[in-house]
């Protein structure tokens, strides 16, 4: 598994203090990992591999990230595990990563925008028995 540093442009939500992170794919680009030195690990999955996912990304992101047509653009959510078998995803918080430069943010989406995501959505809800 390959890991990449990506400059944190935007705080990620509860670790606003962290700079850097190292970021890496596993299962095809399902899921990955966005390591932040001893403080923590979040686990990452791809929304577009459980649900139809579309939003907006803001203008002050754009910017930030310097984000143009052309830039090789990935998103995905933290999930966590809550007991024994539950997996929660946060649709409202996506992390944005553009790959040209190296760099991501995390954006907090309004729910008045975005009816449709949740903070803490069971993954139950998208796979298909």
């Amino acid at each position: 598994m390959k890991s990449e540093k990506f400059q944190v442009k935007s705080p990620i939500l509860g670790f606003e203090d962290v700079a850097d992170v190292n970021f890496a794919e596993v299962d095809d680009g399902a899921l990955a990992f966005l390591g932040m030195g001893d403080k923590a690990e979040l686990l990452l999955i791809n929304p577009y591999k459980v649900r139809e996912y579309s939003f907006e990304v803001p203008a002050a992101i754009q910017t930030l990230l310097d984000i143009k047509a052309s830039s090789k653009i990935k998103v995905f959510c933290v999930f966590v595990r809550d007991k024994e078998t539950e997996i929660l995803i946060n649709f409202l918080a996506p992390i944005i990563l553009n790959c040209d430069n190296n760099t991501l943010a995390q954006v907090v989406l309004n729910n008045k925008d975005y009816p449709t995501f949740g903070v803490a959505e069971s993954i139950k809800n998208y796979i298909k028995a």
